[in-house]
């Protein structure tokens, strides 16, 4: 009878269950063809006799913990793995006669391994069998602290896995309804807690859900009414009296509600505030970074989690709106991560270049991000492309490209709440290595198996507004069969395309186009259309737009003839002057729709109310505001635009005026701009 359990091990599970170190050796000597191998039959176990003398042996009912080899080595050896590699290419009938099971030839197998079980649920595990793997009184704690409240994201599928979000904890399911084969990100000994609660939480999620958001909580959590208070007044002078008016305590007071925060657990409420603070700072510093429009956005998202804290929503769990204890910066003692792609944001003075990368041993995802800011009335010919920006040295000769697509070695380090990695500062601490770009062993849930399964998991959640600060929170990774459709939309000024996933299901892709990122919009332009069957993994921050799915690349990985290459849309500089020339001639320009223009001009608006202050504020650009937002047909924002308009104009002629009507108003309007980024 075949061992289904040695059969749905990737070469990525046993690398956890070992070290990728031992995998990696015991692959090499598979690939090699340096020894041959024999299975025998007997009742009791299945025995390898390898060519070298060895003889590894896996007694029935037992996990690969407990096999055991002729080396005298203890634990899982390379040995013990290379019989497992051994053992799936006997057991299939398709492989071919030696297995490719090196670094460059393990993505299909791997691919093809990972579908052994199909999609199943940890939620069909007993009790019984909690018991029986962990203990009756373990088991019994785990229920205690279930009962207590859990929040945690789930994904059904060949390796199913569950994220706490209220702890820091990952557990994935390695082999279909078998406890033996779990792997969880913590200490071994806290399994007994975390595998029962992952498993109960399974059993939460809807049987027609592949992934899903579950939030068991019994009690309702308090409400700080009198901190969101002070942050109501602090909103409020900011409104009346603009960031270059407001009170010298001001600052100081905003400080002290941010570290209250912090003590009650309310973290993302406190990193929004920081960054007002930290806007405020570069305000006074005359620091060219100060972004204006930014102050809008982070006023519009305070204002959104405020309310929601106020009303205590069950709509949207409290811990994903506030915090929790995960969400704090973390020490790092070291580590392997491997580089995923380079993005780009870019506002009216300032562009912030991210290099994603993903922790081998944890799935965490982390951004190494530098900002800069643009020349005051310096036109677009002349700035800086993101292509030489992207090549800004950050680690011991290695600039943020070279971590985006390469393997991070650090020895320590800082991971903020927000998911932004801190290098350390001595060199020697720091190492960059080329990557082969086997991303079949990524792991979830960033590394997602297809676009059905994104598109349950992305269903199940609140909008970013009201969701953890993360830098890369809707960034994932999919593994593409192809790529087709490829064209240029000059409505919209971006290049669009379908992707398709290996289930055949489809998103589609988008990339705009801006001047200074055309070397990279070319290179993607000439990939996609030359390589689009060739395109392996598509990695980019993915949204829901209406039924479809719309993802927006910040690398692509393109296997030509078995040599994978990464591109990254922003910044990649291989396209050849023809291809170049040709797009060049086609006359892409960067315009707005219409709706895009209006409101960045009331982005615009506001930002100047919080710099400045409404006695100050110009009652002709709010005049203009109401009569395109009519025009435009948004009646309900056409109200609060007119509202604001007439309280500026009564300024002049009422002495008591007091502005609480435009501060409202304010407030209101940046919570819409907030809202309408979705």
């Amino acid at each position: 009878m075949p061992r289904s359990d040695l059969l749905a091990l990737t070469a990525d599970d046993l690398a956890a269950i070992t070290n990728r170190g031992t995998v990696k050796r015991a692959q090499k000597e598979l690939a090699g063809g340096e020894v041959t191998w024999e299975f025998r039959d007997d009742p009791t176990e299945l025995v390898c006799v390898w060519s070298d003398g060895i003889t590894c042996r896996f007694p029935n009912d037992k996990a690969i913990h407990d096999a055991v080899c002729s080396s005298g080595a203890v634990g899982v050896t390379r040995y013990i793995v290379r019989s497992v590699l051994a053992y799936q290419h006997t057991v299939s009938e398709t492989r071919p006669e030696r297995p490719a099971l090196d670094d460059d030839q393990t993505g299909h197998t791997q691919s093809e391994q990972a579908k052994v079980g199909g999609v199943w649920d940890p939620g069909t595990i007993s009790d019984d069998d909690l018991i029986a793997q962990y203990s009756k009184s373990a088991v019994a704690k785990a229920r205690q602290r279930f009962e207590e409240g859990v929040l945690v994201e789930l994904s059904r599928g060949a390796k199913p896995t569950a994220r706490f979000l209220d702890e820091a904890c990952t557990v994935r399911f390695l082999v279909p309804n078998d406890l033996r084969y779990v792997q969880a990100d913590c200490a071994e000994s806290l399994w007994p807690k975390w595998v029962p609660l992952a498993v109960w939480a399974f059993r939460h999620l809807p049987a027609d859900q592949l992934a899903g958001l579950v939030s068991i909580q019994q009690s309702e959590l308090p409400t700080p009414t009198a901190l969101l208070g002070d942050l109501d007044q602090l909103l409020k002078e900011l409104c009346r009296d603009g960031l270059s008016n407001v009170g010298r305590t001001w600052a100081a007071r905003l400080s002290r509600v941010e570290a209250a925060m912090r003590q009650e657990g309310l973290v993302w409420p406190a990193e929004l505030i920081a960054e007002l603070l930290l806007q405020a700072e570069m305000y006074r510093q005359h620091d060219a970074r100060f972004d204006p429009l930014r102050n809008v956005e982070v006023v519009g998202e305070l204002l959104a989690r405020k309310r929601a804290m106020e009303r205590s929503t069950s709509a949207v769990p409290q811990p994903l709106i506030r915090g929790s204890r995960s969400d704090r910066p973390t020490e790092i003692s070291g580590g392997r991560m491997v580089g995923v792609g380079l993005g780009v944001r870019v506002s009216k003075r300032l562009v912030t270049i991210s290099a994603y990368l993903q922790d081998i041993d944890s799935g965490a995802i982390t951004a190494v991000e530098r900002s800069f800011a643009d020349p005051v009335d310096s036109p677009e010919a002349s700035l800086r492309s993101f292509s030489d920006l992207a090549e800004t040295i950050v680690a011991r000769g290695a600039s943020l490209g070279n971590l985006a697509t390469s393997q991070l070695l650090i020895k320590s380090g800082k991971r903020t709440p927000s998911g932004v990695l801190i290098l350390p500062r001595t060199h020697a601490s720091v190492a960059v290595n080329p990557q082969s770009f086997q991303w079949e062993q990524l792991k979830t849930p960033f590394a997602v198996e297809g676009f059905a399964q994104l598109a349950a998991r992305l269903s199940s959640l609140p909008p970013s507004y009201l969701r953890p600060l993360r830098r890369a929170e809707n960034l994932h990774v999919v593994s593409v069969a192809q790529v087709d459709g490829v064209e240029f939309d000059p409505a919209r000024q971006c290049l669009t395309a379908t992707v398709k996933d290996v289930q055949g299901d489809t998103a589609q892709l988008i990339h705009p186009f801006v001047t200074r990122g055309a070397m990279g919009f070319n290179a993607l332009l000439k990939a996609l259309q030359v390589s689009g069957d060739q395109v392996r993994f598509v990695c980019g921050h993915v949204r829901s737009v209406g039924s479809s799915l719309e993802i927006r690349p910040v690398s692509v990985i393109v296997d030509r003839d078995g040599q994978r290459t990464m591109l990254l849309p922003w910044a990649s500089r291989e396209v050849e002057p023809a291809v170049a020339d040709a797009v060049a001639n086609q006359n892409w320009r960067t315009e707005r729709s219409v709706i895009e223009q209006f409101q960045q001009e009331l982005q615009e608006a506001l930002a100047d109310l919080l710099l400045n202050g409404i006695h100050d504020g110009d009652q002709q650009t709010w005049n203009e505001l109401t009569r395109t937002s009519e025009r435009l047909g948004f009646n309900r924002l056409a109200q609060s635009i007119h509202a604001l308009s007439e309280s500026l104009h009564a300024r002049s002629n009422d002495p008591h005026w007091d502005g609480s009507l435009a501060v409202r108003q304010i407030l209101e309007l940046c919570l819409f701009v907030r809202l309408a980024m979705e």
